[in-house]
């Protein structure tokens, strides 16, 4: 009779649903402090490290926590910060941490989504936006979408790394030494002649031309491939 019953209990025991075990990581805790980083006029996009304090705790027999944040002190010049962290289980204060770390603020950049070779032409479907730490842009670096593509490449770009300026240039279009028809026009006037480029152009830019027969050079705007204009 006893063994019926202890297999009854057993049976019972096992339907009996087990409670969960909660995990918090860094993600969690940087939820948090970002609240309370947007409390104390932040509202910036951060990236944070953690210099020092315990942001992984696996809490068995929980359903739910909630971590609370007290105490914090922030310093901008620096870019660190100190806070206090209190963990509740299910309502009920299960541990606590002093956390310390230095933050971030996060801006957007266009950079290479694929491996730009050198001399390739940058459209929009070889780029990607990324976050990025402002204190990694440089002045020197083009970040804006708009002033990337149709620009070339001067050297090869690394997926995911932002480009320079002097990574880029405008898209070379007429080569040095080929045969041009140059146009000038004045008063309804259009006077064309054959002439040979004297340097590489892109678009828009002034080359160094010289006309075929006269010998004489001149500088002139490139219109296209085959084309300059006499200004």
């Amino acid at each position: 009779m006893s063994k019926f019953w202890g297999i009854i209990i057993g049976i019972c025991l096992l339907a009996l649903p087990a409670k969960a075990t909660v995990l918090l990581n860094d993600a969690e805790f940087m939820a948090a402090l970002q609240k309370e980083f947007v409390e104390q006029g932040h509202d910036e996009k951060l990236e944070m490290e953690f210099f020092g304090g315990q942001t992984v705790f696996v809490i068995e027999d929980a359903e739910q926590a909630k971590i609370m944040i007290s105490q914090m002190k922030i310093n901008d010049e620096q870019g660190t910060f100190s806070a206090n962290a209190e963990i509740f289980a299910d309502g009920k204060h299960y541990s606590s941490t002093n956390l310390t770390g230095k933050f971030y603020v996060l801006g957007e950049a266009f950079v290479p989504a694929e491996e730009i070779a050198k001399g390739e032409e940058i459209t929009e479907d070889k780029l990607k936006l990324v976050p990025m730490r402002l204190n990694r842009i440089k002045d020197a670096d083009i970040t804006a979408k708009e002033k990337l593509v149709g620009m070339e490449a001067k050297r090869s770009l690394k997926p995911g790394r932002l480009i320079n300026e002097r990574d880029i240039g405008p898209k070379i279009i007429m080569k040095k030494g080929a045969l041009v028809t140059s146009i000038y026009r004045s008063k309804g006037l259009q006077i064309t002649a054959q002439a040979i480029a004297q340097e590489d152009g892109a678009k828009g830019e002034f080359i160094k031309v010289e006309n075929t027969k006269s010998g004489k050079k001149f500088r002139a705007r490139v219109v296209d491939a085959e084309t300059v204009e006499v200004q």
